[in-house]
């Protein structure tokens, strides 16, 4: 697949909206499913070289009360938040996973499985919309796995504030736009019925400079250097780069906490008990 780049228009705002943001979406009801792989988008990264990864320069950026910061000023210790989807108020940074709005295995098969791996390193770690990635409960984002809006929220995840329904649709579609990713006919629909409930384009009264709108152009960035390992034989040291939500059961979870925690320690703050099992909560989990 050769690669698209961004889409450089932008729809006109008019009494059709939405129809006329729905109309720029591409459908393919034969997503590519085959060949995903959760360590071809790499992990958390610090572009800006202030030691601060991306899931703790979101959670600086959404923090409704200033956060704390451990004493090298590199890890986000404390704070305040309205996670995204449920609407709850979180103090403790640990509660809460920074999601993907656009799931990474969604963006896979609608258009980014043809990425390069440094445009898929690009896509999951891009600061630049700052609804791209979002803070939010670790269960509303293991509810919400890779599932688009056609198969979530709805019943399948009841705490889901329903006021939030225009943002979410609205948010998915830009990003779809913005990565020239293509939805399903069943996601189109779910994204119509989503966008009907709105009272006009729920980002209009948003300063221009807050929020990257439809047809930015995206700035590709240099491969991410990984690292050499740091103790012998040991792995690269990951960092904080993992999300319990990025698994899809506790035996995976398991594998990769394993993988380093000898020798590194619980880096990703999987474990929130400390007895040493991660993300419990995941199918098949203890």
């Amino acid at each position: 697949m050769t690669e698209v780049p961004p889409t450089t228009s932008t729809p006109t705002e008019a009494a059709t909206w939405p129809d006329s943001v729905l109309a720029l979406l591409a459908v393919d009801d034969d997503p590519h499913a085959e060949g995903y792989s959760r360590d071809d988008w790499g992990g958390w990264s610090d572009d800006d070289g202030d030691c601060l990864n991306t899931r703790h320069e979101v959670l600086m950026a959404e923090a409704t009360a200033s956060p704390f910061l451990r004493d090298d000023g590199c890890l986000v210790t404390g704070g305040r938040w309205l996670a995204a989807f449920t609407g709850t108020i979180v103090e403790d940074p640990r509660s809460l996973d920074v999601d993907h709005f656009v799931p990474l295995a969604n963006a896979h098969r609608s258009g980014g499985w043809g990425w390069t791996r440094d445009t898929k390193q690009r896509y999951a770690n891009d600061l630049t919309d700052p609804r791209h990635l979002i803070a939010v409960t670790a269960s509303a984002n293991r509810s919400k796995g890779d599932r688009g809006p056609d198969e979530w929220p709805g019943d399948r995840y009841p705490d889901f504030d329903p006021s939030y329904r225009c943002r979410y649709a609205d948010t998915w579609v830009d990003i779809k736009l913005r990565w020239s990713l293509t939805v399903t006919s069943t996601e189109l629909a779910a994204l119509a019925d989503m966008l009907a409930t709105c009272d006009g384009d729920p980002w209009a009264d948003v300063a221009p400079t807050a929020i990257i709108r439809l047809g930015e152009p995206i700035d590709l960035v240099e491969p991410m250097d990984l690292g050499e390992p740091e103790n012998g034989d040991d792995p690269p040291n990951p960092g904080d780069v993992r999300n319990c939500g990025d698994f899809d059961d506790y035996a995976t979870a398991k594998a990769w906490f394993d993988t380093y925690a000898d020798a590194y320690g619980d880096v990703a703050r999987l474990d929130g008990d400390g007895d040493g099992e991660p993300c419990e909560s995941l199918p098949g989990g203890p």
